[in-house]
């Protein structure tokens, strides 16, 4: 029987790729009205074009301006592809899901609730959901404090942590296998 068949949820479904996108555009979308209100980085402006290009085309970190600043030409094209990416994502997620679903998904899940209780998924998807919890709370936090948004210290910490939660939090739905490897 299908899933459709049985009326459960088809959350499974949808590709980590499909995610990705979503979260990476709004990640940007969120970056591109920080930087615009000066509050990305403590001392620069963040030009996307520069920092995209690897400096190829300007430099990536102008003076800080106070207040509100928006290039025209750069932002405009890292807001839209910031858009792109979300719409491309939330078109994928609807083939296979719906993304009312999807997002509710994304909070009431077995991942959180193992936390606090190892029997759920074992030792490694409580180390997962600690990592995923630690990596982002250690991201908002240094970004609100310090406004390092954009700091390569912080997205170092963020990334390990919120790699090491996926890795072990896939690595916890792995069925045993056999004991002998001949």
């Amino acid at each position: 029987m299908s899933d459709d068949e049985t009326g459960q949820a088809m959350e499974g479904n949808v590709p980590a790729y499909a995610s990705a996108l979503v979260f990476l555009g709004i990640w940007g979308l969120v970056l591109a009205g920080l930087n615009m209100f000066s509050m990305a980085h403590p001392t620069y402006h963040v030009s996307w074009g520069g920092l995209l290009t690897f400096e190829t085309t300007n430099a990536a970190f102008g003076e800080a301006k106070d207040g509100f600043h928006f290039e025209v030409l750069g932002d405009t094209i890292f807001i839209a592809a910031c858009v792109g990416l979300i719409a491309l994502g939330t078109r994928i997620v609807n083939e296979r899901n719906n993304v009312a679903d999807w997002a509710k998904g994304l909070l009431i899940n077995d991942t959180w609730p193992a936390l606090n209780d190892p029997s759920l998924g074992g030792g490694q998807r409580t180390l997962a959901a600690w990592c995923l919890l630690l990596g982002l709370a250690f991201y908002l936090y240094f970004g609100i404090l310090h406004q390092g948004w954009i700091d390569v210290g912080v997205y170092s910490v963020t990334i390990a942590l919120m790699a090491s939660g996926f890795a072990l939090n896939h690595a916890s739905r792995v069925p045993p296998g056999d004991d002998k490897i001949d």
